[in-house]
């Protein structure tokens, strides 16, 4: 799908060409507008303008390759990728008071991409807008968190019920699939490597699969009891699935047409490739009733997320380690083939399996992530 975009020339004025342009989709144009309209503290400040820069200077690289640019309008196409990251790294100092230093950090993370976006916009297809999730959750007042305990907004704590309380968990996981923003859509086309070290410039780490399974549930069981490290994966993830409990956002039933599992594949997606492959997603949170008992936003549905698989002791995330990757949640469980159970609980067998911090570690259309820290330690 592609939409028109506005081009406004400013080469001139600001000495970087005559073909230098500045470009926004209209849902960045309307937030910009709406930060404009604010008074800027100076780190902010520091990062608007470190953004415009950026902007400009991707502006002025693709106006040069593109022959005919008339009338200050251009096709969407090579624009797209570059905008939808700015546009998230706007959002993620202006929504969660990233510092400047960090979002560079970030950026230069996924500027060795050429795929890490919202999806490839020319056959994506996204359900609804980000005002129509933002009117839903307006009607359901949805708005917490616990980033007094967590040290972060947007995360809630993650503890057994039985045991512990809010104020005494240990490890907390964010609400949305990055970039954690309610209305964003997710990031994708993100290598398990590169998420763990977004989650690590953020102060905050890829989550142990019991920690995401616990957080979807509403009770995080010990490690001890959740893995089995003494045999192989295939054996453990056998034995694990063998003796869970099934529960879908912590209800033993499971959930109809509460949470984003009705997107669809395009018709051309069957390898799974850029070209043909569209990430038909929704923005995070924009189903107010498809949240964990813990206040965690699809964990079921939307986009599937990397997590670390220990394979011993001394892999486990919470521990510094680095074990295998595990994938879990996503529309896909529900697009008609239902190639595996969409419960919190079950965990799949080793697909696309590499080190989690692999350089080639797997990334496609509908798979991105979310992260976990610790507290109170």
């Amino acid at each position: 799908m592609k939409r028109g975009w506005l081009v406004a020339a400013l080469g001139g004025l600001l000495g970087i060409g005559g073909a230098a342009a500045y470009v926004w989709t209209d849902h960045a144009m309307r937030a910009t507008e709406s930060i404009r309209s604010q008074p800027l503290s100076g780190e902010l400040a520091k990062v608007t303008a470190w953004l415009d820069n950026r902007l400009l200077e991707a502006a002025a690289t693709r106006a040069a390759e593109q022959p005919g640019v008339e009338d200050g309008v251009v096709d969407a196409g090579a624009f797209d990728i570059t905008e939808q990251r700015e546009h998230m790294y706007w959002a993620l100092a202006r929504f969660l008071n990233v510092e400047p230093e960090l979002v560079e950090r970030i950026a230069a993370t996924l500027d060795q991409s050429p795929y890490a976006c919202t999806g490839n916009p020319a056959v994506t297809v996204h359900p609804i807008s980000p005002a129509q999730c933002a009117a839903r959750r307006a009607q359901a007042r949805v708005e917490r968190d616990d980033a007094a305990v967590c040290g972060a907004p947007n995360m809630v704590a993650v503890f057994d019920p039985s045991t512990s309380d809010v104020l005494h968990a240990t490890v907390c996981i964010d609400q949305y699939e990055f970039p954690n923003i309610p209305c964003e859509y997710p990031l994708v086309w993100v290598r398990s490597s590169e998420a763990a070290q977004i989650c690590q410039i953020l102060g905050k780490r890829l989550c142990d699969a019991h920690e995401w399974e616990g957080a979807c549930a509403g009770n995080l069981l010990p490690a001890e009891a959740e893995y089995s490290f003494s045999v192989l994966r295939a054996q453990s993830t056998e034995a694990h699935n063998q003796s869970r409990i099934r529960t879908w956002l912590g209800s033993l039933a499971p959930l109809l047409d509460v949470c984003p599992t009705n997107s669809f594949k395009n018709s051309g997606c069957g390898d799974v490739t850029w070209e043909e492959c569209g990430t038909n997603t929704y923005p995070a949170g924009s189903f107010p009733e498809c949240v964990s008992p813990f206040g965690a936003y699809d964990m079921l549905g939307n986009v599937a997320e990397h997590m670390n698989l220990p394979l011993s002791p001394e892999q486990m995330a919470s521990h510094g380690g680095v074990g295998q990757t595990e994938m879990k949640g996503s529309w896909f469980a529900h697009d008609g083939l239902m190639p595996y159970p969409d419960d919190c609980r079950w965990r799949a067998p080793a697909w696309h399996a590499t080190a989690v911090d692999s350089p080639l570690s797997h990334r496609n259309y509908q798979l991105g992530f979310r992260c976990c820290k610790d507290v109170n330690p």
